[in-house]
C-alpha cells in the first residue's frame, strides 16, 4: 500500500509542480509582446493510480488569429493613409497656401487696370501678381513633390521592415520544423509565439494569408496571391526604380536565394501600411500635382492667348506672358537605343490638356498612337488618339491629329513598338515661368479699330468685334502685319444695299463681298469668305453707300477692350476637360477656379474618408484583440487563483509523500 501511495504522491508533486511552472511562466510573461497564455493538462493512469502524461500547450483559436491579422493589417493601412493625406489636407486647407487667392488677386489687378490702361503702376501690378501667382504654384508643387520624396523614402524603410520579418518567420519555420512533429521532441511553445508575432507584425505592412504545412511550417502569402514564405526558402520585398519612371518606386518581388528570380507584385490589394502609401500616391498625391499643372498650364495658354490679341503699351500686337517648358518622355526599357519623346503645350490648346498622364506608341512607321492612362498606369479605354505621321523629324501637332492631340505637340524618334510615358503634368506648376516682366507688355487694347464715317446716312453701327487669330498673315493680302498694322490697310467696308458689302483695301482692291439674305449682318468677313483674324457685326440699317473704315488701333493706348476679355478669363470655362474622355467644348468644362476646387474638395474627401475608416477599423481591431485576450491573453486575477490552487495541491500531494513514509515506517517497525 504504501507503494502505491509513493507512486501516487510523487506524481501528484510533479504535476502539481509542472502546473505551478506554468502558471508562474504565464505571470512572469505577462507583458512580453506576443507572448500566448499557456495550459498543461494531464491524464491519469491507466490503472488509476497516479497522474499520468502532461502535455503543455498553447492557448489560441486559429480562426480569431487570422482575425486579428486581417483586422490588423486593416487598421495598418486606415492610419498611415490618415497620416499621409492629413499632411496634405492641412497643406491646401490653408488660406495662405491657395492658388485660388493668387489667381483671383491676378485677375484683380486686371480689372484695375482697365480702369485706366494708360497708367504704368497698375500693369506692374499685373506683373507682380503674375509672378506671386507661379511662386504659389511652385511652391504648392514642390511640397507635393516632397511628399512623393517622402513617400519613396517610407517605401524602403516598410520594404527593409517586411523583409525583416519575412527572414525571421523562414528562420523560425526552419528551427520549428527541425522538432518534428513527434511527441518525442515537443516544439518549444515560445518558438510558436515568436512565428505568430512576426507573422502579426508582417501583416501591419502588407495583409497576408497563411498555410499550415505538413512538416509544421506556416506558409506565409499575400491577399493576393504572391508567396512570401514558402517551405525551406522565402521572397523578399523589393522597392524597385519604376519602369519607366525612375523617380516612381515601385514594388517587386525577389527570391532570396536567387536574385535574378523577380515576380511583379498587384498592389490593388496590397493592404498593409504598404498598401496605404501606395494607395495614398494614387488617390490624392498623383491627382493633387497632376491638377496643379493642368490649372497651371491652362490658365498661362489662355492669358498668353488672349494677351496676344490686344495691342500693348508701345502700339504693338501683344506677345506671351508666360513661358512653357519642353518636357521629356520617359521610354521603356524594352524601347530600342536612342529612342527619345519631347513635347510642349501647343499654343492655344492648353484648355484641352486632360488631368492625366499620356502614354506614345510608335504603332507604325507611319503612325502613332497617344493615349490617356489612370492613375493605376492602366490605358483609359477609349482615349486612343491615332496620328498618321509623314514625317517624323516634323512635330506632331494637333492638326496632324485632326484637331485635338490632348493640348500638347510631340517630336518623337524611334522604332516601330516604342512606348513612351508622358509625364507633364508632374512638374508643369513648377516649371511655367514669365515671358516678360516688362509692364508695357500687358495687352490691354484691342489691336483693331473701326470707324462709321460721319456722313453715313444710316444708322448701322460696328457691333461684336471680334479678334481670333494676330498672327501675321501668310496670304499676300490680308491679316496682321508685325509689329503693328494691317495688310494693305485700313480697308473699308462700304454697304452696296441689297444687304450686301464690299471690303476693299487701302489699294481699292476688293478683298471679297458679303452677301446677306436678310437684314442680320453677323460676321462680316466670315460671309465674305476671307480669314483676317478678325470679324465684326453690323447692328441698324445702314444706307446704300454708307462706309466704315477698318485700321490698326494706332495711339488707341487708353482701349481696355483686351484687358476686359483678359479679366473675363476668370468666370469662363477655360477648362474643358475635366476627365480624358470629355469632349472639348462639351457641358463638361470648369473655370480655373473651379477646376482647382475640385482637386481641393477631392483632397478633403479623401482625407475626410480616411478619417471615418481609420475610427471604424480601430474599434474592429479593438474588439479582435479582446476577443484573441479572451482566451490567449494572460490575466493575473485567473493565475493568481490557479497559483493557491496548484500550491495547495503541491502541499496536499506532499501528505500523501509523507502519509507514505509514515505506514512505511510503521511496518519496518511490525517486522522488526
Amino acid at each position: 500500500m504504501s507503494d502505491n501511495l509513493l507512486r501516487i504522491g510523487s506524481s501528484a508533486v510533479m504535476a502539481s509542480s509542472t502546473l505551478l511552472n506554468t502558471t508562474s511562466n504565464n505571470i512572469a510573461n505577462i507583458n512580453t509582446e506576443g507572448y500566448v497564455r499557456q495550459r498543461t493538462e494531464f491524464e491519469a493512469q491507466i490503472l488509476g493510480l497516479g497522474v499520468g502524461k502532461g502535455t503543455t500547450e498553447r492557448l489560441v483559436n486559429e480562426f480569431t488569429l487570422k482575425q486579428l491579422r486581417r483586422d490588423t493589417s486593416a487598421y495598418a493601412f486606415s492610419r498611415q493613409y490618415l497620416d499621409e493625406a492629413n499632411r496634405v489636407d492641412a497643406l491646401f486647407s490653408n488660406p495662405a497656401n491657395s492658388i485660388a487667392t493668387g489667381m483671383n488677386q491676378l485677375f484683380d489687378q486686371f480689372q484695375i487696370a482697365n480702369n485706366d490702361p494708360t497708367t504704368l503702376a497698375n500693369r506692374q501690378l499685373i506683373i507682380g501678381s503674375s509672378e506671386a501667382l507661379l511662386d504659389r504654384f511652385n511652391t504648392m508643387s514642390t511640397l507635393v513633390l516632397d511628399q512623393d520624396l517622402f513617400i519613396n523614402q517610407q517605401l524602403d524603410i516598410y520594404v527593409d521592415e517586411s523583409n525583416g520579418y519575412i527572414k525571421q518567420i523562414a528562420q523560425l519555420n526552419k528551427e520549428i520544423a527541425s522538432y518534428g512533429t513527434g511527441a518525442s521532441r515537443p516544439i518549444p511553445l515560445n518558438l510558436l509565439d515568436k512565428r505568430d508575432e512576426a507573422i502579426r507584425k508582417l501583416s501591419e505592412m502588407v495583409e497576408i494569408r497563411t498555410l499550415d504545412a505538413k512538416n509544421g511550417e506556416k506558409l506565409v502569402f499575400m491577399a493576393t496571391g504572391q508567396s512570401l514564405v514558402v517551405e525551406n526558402g522565402d521572397f523578399s520585398l523589393l522597392a524597385a526604380r519604376g519602369n519607366p519612371d525612375p523617380s516612381r518606386k515601385e514594388l517587386r518581388l525577389q527570391l532570396s536565394g536567387n536574385t535574378n528570380v523577380i515576380r511583379d507584385i498587384n498592389v490593388k490589394q496590397l493592404g498593409g501600411k504598404l498598401g496605404a502609401l501606395i494607395a495614398f500616391r494614387e488617390e490624392i498625391l498623383d491627382p493633387t500635382q497632376n491638377k496643379l499643372g493642368q490649372v497651371a498650364l491652362s490658365l498661362a495658354d489662355a492669358l498668353n492667348e488672349q494677351n496676344k490679341l490686344g495691342m500693348n503699351l508701345n502700339g504693338e500686337l501683344g506677345g506671351p506672358l508666360f513661358t512653357f517648358p519642353t518636357f521629356s518622355g520617359f521610354p521603356y526599357q524594352s524601347n530600342s537605343a536612342g529612342s527619345s519623346l519631347t513635347g510642349t503645350v501647343e499654343a492655344g490648346e492648353g484648355s484641352k490638356i486632360p488631368p492625366n498622364d499620356l502614354r506614345i506608341t510608335i504603332t507604325s512607321p507611319t503612325e502613332v498612337t497617344v493615349e490617356a492612362v489612370d492613375l493605376k498606369g492602366n490605358v483609359i479605354a477609349g482615349s486612343a488618339i491615332v496620328v498618321p505621321v509623314a514625317d517624323f523629324s516634323q512635330p506632331i501637332t494637333a492638326a496632324d491629329a485632326g484637331g485635338d492631340l490632348y493640348g500638347f505637340t510631340f517630336t518623337v524618334t524611334g522604332a516601330v513598338g516604342d512606348q513612351f510615358e508622358f509625364k507633364p503634368l508632374a512638374t508643369a506648376a513648377r516649371q511655367v515661368g514669365m515671358a516678360t516682366t516688362r509692364p508695357e507688355d500687358i495687352a490691354l487694347a484691342s489691336p483693331i479699330r473701326i470707324d462709321q464715317t460721319l456722313g453715313n446716312l444710316g444708322n448701322g453701327k460696328v457691333a461684336n468685334l471680334q479678334v481670333t487669330d494676330t498672327t501675321p498673315a501668310t496670304a499676300p493680302d490680308y491679316g496682321f502685319t508685325a509689329p503693328s498694322g494691317l495688310v494693305n490697310g485700313p480697308w473699308t467696308v462700304t454697304y452696296l444695299g441689297g444687304d450686301s458689302f464690299q471690303i476693299e483695301d487701302s489699294g481699292g482692291a476688293v478683298i471679297g463681298t458679303a452677301n446677306f439674305g436678310s437684314a442680320n449682318y453677323q460676321n462680316l468677313f466670315a460671309e465674305a469668305g476671307v480669314d483676317v483674324g478678325f470679324d465684326f457685326s453690323i447692328s441698324g440699317i445702314p444706307s446704300a453707300g454708307d462706309t466704315f473704315t477698318i485700321e490698326f488701333n494706332s495711339g488707341g493706348f487708353n482701349d481696355n477692350r483686351n484687358g476686359l476679355l483678359l479679366a473675363g478669363l476668370q468666370t469662363d470655362t477655360t477648362t474643358t476637360r475635366l476627365n480624358a474622355l470629355s469632349t472639348p467644348g462639351g457641358v463638361n468644362s470648369a473655370s480655373f477656379n473651379q477646376t482647382y476646387a475640385s482637386m481641393v474638395s477631392l483632397i478633403g474627401e479623401r482625407t475626410n474618408q480616411a478619417r471615418n475608416s481609420e475610427a471604424a477599423n480601430d474599434a474592429l481591431l479593438q474588439q479582435s484583440k479582446l476577443w484573441f485576450e479572451s482566451l490567449s491573453g494572460v490575466s493575473l486575477d485567473e493565475e493568481a487563483a490557479n497559483l493557491i490552487r496548484f500550491q495547495q495541491t503541491y502541499q496536499a500531494a506532499t501528505r500523501i509523500l509523507s502519509t507514505s513514509q509514515t505506514i512505511f515506517d510503521t511496518l519496518l517497525s511490525a517486522v522488526r
